[in-house]
């Protein structure tokens, strides 16, 4: 089954203000729970740009410049690509802000879901490009606490 959702409508979220958290703080809460990723494709080159996280959650290794991008969608559902792309189209031609929910391939046998927020921008002398962040799901465990940091220990 896919989970195809998008959104033709930019939701502008700056309720973290009102609890006195800095956009900073934001972005560090958002990826200290899960790898979280963020992404560029510039659209006259074609060339998809993304961070480490990215990379780790498609199993790619990291590298500097432009990903490989048919390494990249080959590990992607087959049945999600014609949503993905038509997405991708109508958010780079109508200038959209959108999100979706996919399976990517974790292992031989099995996908993950992972979603992806990506909008359009502007940039001067182009056709724009599409920018974006991406994180993997996870299934829930009621009652499990993971801390991130390592714990202080009194000194002894």
């Amino acid at each position: 089954m896919t989970f195809w959702v998008e959104h033709t409508e930019k939701r502008v979220n700056t309720q973290y203000r009102e609890v006195g958290l800095t956009t900073d703080e934001v972005v560090e809460l958002a990826s200290a729970f899960r790898f979280y990723g963020y992404w560029r494709i510039d659209l006259d080159t074609g060339h998809f740009f993304a961070t480490e996280d990215v990379c780790r959650i498609f199993g790619l290794e990291p590298k500097n410049g432009p990903l490989n991008l048919v390494a990249l969608t080959a590990r992607i559902h087959p049945d999600d690509m014609p949503q993905l792309m038509e997405t991708f189209e109508r958010a780079s031609g109508e200038r959209l802000t959108y999100h979706n929910i996919y399976r990517i391939r974790a292992d031989a046998e099995d996908y993950k879901y992972v979603r992806s927020v990506g909008k359009f921008r502007d940039k001067p002398g182009t056709s724009g490009e599409v920018v974006g962040m991406t994180y993997e799901f996870f299934a829930e465990r009621p009652g499990v606490t993971f801390f991130l940091d390592e714990p202080s220990l009194p000194k002894t």
